[in-house]
């Protein structure tokens, strides 16, 4: 499985979950179902969709991370 695969996983969640909260009250039904699928999407990688924030947040961490690794010290200028 690819980072963007993953990311793009945390970010459907998160707006699933967000979706939910919005619309609790409005329609209870509708919340209950978005936040099923949130769940649903989050279940293989063991992470509750009120965890996808943080997790999105370490993965691009790690992204940013990997990038700045990439980078041949010759070619930083001093």
């Amino acid at each position: 499985m690819t980072n963007d695969r993953l990311r793009d996983d945390l970010l459907i969640a998160v707006a699933l979950a967000e979706f939910s909260y919005r619309h609790e009250i409005m329609d209870p039904q509708l919340a209950k179902w978005s936040w099923q699928l949130a769940v649903n999407r989050l279940d293989k990688y063991d992470i509750d969709p009120s965890e996808s924030i943080d997790a999105l947040r370490a993965l691009d961490d790690l992204s940013s991370q990997d990038v700045i690794d990439a980078i041949s010290i010759e070619n930083v200028d001093r």
